[in-house]
Order: C-alpha cells, then sequence, then structure tokens
C-alpha cells in the first residue's frame, strides 16, 4: 500500500493546476516557443514554427512543451511528458490508481515494468518489486538529453551540430606564400652585413 501512494504524487492538486496552465498556454503566439520548435523540428532557418507544427501533440511537440512550460513558471524539474499525456487522455488526471492509466503517470516504473515483464513469464510477481526499486536505481535524466539520445541512436542529425565530412579533399592545398620565421639565433647569421654599429 504504501508504494502505491509513493506513486500518486504526480497527479497532485498541484500538478493538475499546472497541467490545466501548461493546456492553456498560448504556444502559438510565443515567437520565442515557435523559434526554438523550428530549431527541434530540424529548419532552424525558418522564423518559427508553423501552427500547425505548434498545435501537433506528438511525442516531441509535447516534450519541447512541456520544457518550454517548465523554464518559463521557473519549476525546478520540466514537467513529465508521460504525466502529462496520461492527464490529457483523462481529462482531470485522477483517475482510479488500478486503471491503466496510472502506468503512464510514473514513466521510470512504466520502463522498468516493462522490461522485465517481457523477460521473465510471471510478469505478476516481478513487476511489484521492479516498481519499488526504479526510483533509486534510474536516474531520472532531462528531457533534452533524452531528445539527444534519442535522436543519436535513430541517426537523425542533431540540431545545432555542424557535419564535417570524413574525408580529407587532396589537391586543394595551397603554396604558402609567406617567408619562413627566423629564428632568434638564425639572425645573427645576418648580423655581419649590419655589424658596422
Amino acid at each position: 500500500m504504501a508504494s502505491t501512494s509513493e506513486h500518486q504524487p504526480p497527479q497532485t492538486p498541484t500538478d493538475h493546476i499546472l497541467y490545466e496552465k501548461l493546456h492553456a498556454y498560448p504556444f502559438a503566439n510565443d515567437p520565442e516557443f515557435g523559434k526554438g520548435l523550428s530549431v527541434i523540428l530540424g529548419h532552424p532557418e525558418a522564423p518559427g514554427a508553423t501552427r500547425d507544427e505548434v498545435d501537433r501533440e506528438d511525442d516531441l511537440v509535447l516534450q519541447a512543451k512541456c520544457f518550454y512550460f517548465s523554464r518559463k513558471e521557473n519549476l525546478a524539474s520540466p514537467l513529465s511528458v508521460a504525466a502529462y499525456k496520461a492527464w490529457l487522455r483523462g481529462g482531470d488526471g485522477n483517475a482510479e490508481a488500478g486503471d491503466s492509466s496510472s502506468a503512464p503517470q510514473h514513466d521510470p516504473s512504466h520502463h522498468t515494468t516493462t522490461a522485465t515483464a517481457a523477460g521473465p513469464s510471471s510478469s505478476e510477481s516481478s513487476a511489484a518489486p521492479a516498481a519499488d526499486q526504479a526510483p533509486t536505481q534510474e536516474p531520472a535524466y532531462p528531457s533534452s538529453f533524452a531528445h539527444i539520445v534519442e535522436l543519436i541512436t535513430t541517426g537523425q542529425p542533431v540540431p545545432g551540430i555542424q557535419e564535417i565530412a570524413d574525408t580529407v579533399l587532396t589537391g586543394q592545398d595551397t603554396a604558402s606564400t609567406k617567408p619562413k620565421r627566423r629564428k632568434p639565433w638564425e639572425k645573427e647569421d645576418d648580423a655581419p652585413t649590419s655589424s658596422g654599429q
């Protein structure tokens, strides 16, 4: 019972209020968010994201919205995208703890539960201990780090990183036009011509 009450705090009244504020935030009218989203979506040369792009509800856009809103509200950590999605599906987010909506509310235990349930044949007996140990074993990475890891693992380009060619271009080098710099002791070789001082 104690572990069940530990997994309910993501849906406190404060979180409910934050999710309502996040849902009502005018992202389409915020030029700073629009510019950032256009960079994330892979077209940084655009002046900002379109209204259709801002209104999308895929994981990438929701993650950007949660991160940006958390920064605007000066929250200690970004809002959980999984908990926000559960709140969107459930309406108020205060569904029964036994429903399927309780699994996405706590992201680390959800991943651990699915990983342990896939391995052993008895998923119920192994899921409960894994859910209790998950918060201590898996650190919560910032959403931007998780996004970068996802981009790298899927082979997509990371915004802001310049692509450098793997090959060396031979035959395009130029000859040096400056004279060779002399070392201090090499000047004495030229000094006898001006030693009349």
